[in-house]
């Protein structure tokens, strides 16, 4: 569609300027035919709760607290919630 020497940088709309300084003019246009014409919103966490719950509920036996809400980026009081919610499902199911 486009050829990355007959861009006019200076001309691009501001969402696409932004994603040139991002990833590149040509990451740009490869992904310009996929999402024009759509509204993204991106969620404010990088990891999906249902699966991070699934991987802290695995690995809470190897490490604190502490390191797993750094490592997935949620609180430590969710931490503490998914732990103790594991446990409880454990138990119930012996």
């Amino acid at each position: 569609m486009y050829s990355q020497q007959h861009i006019q940088q200076d001309c691009l709309a501001e969402v696409y300027k932004e994603m040139v300084e991002a990833v590149g003019i040509e990451s740009t246009l490869k992904l310009f035919p996929i999402l024009r014409g759509q509204q993204i919103n991106f969620p404010v966490r990088l990891y999906a709760k249902e699966k991070v719950s699934m991987k802290i509920s695995q690995e809470y036996h190897e490490k604190n607290v502490h390191e797993l809400s750094r490592e997935y980026g949620y609180s430590s009081r969710w931490v503490q919630k998914v732990i103790k919610e594991s446990k409880k499902e454990e138990s119930l199911s012996k």
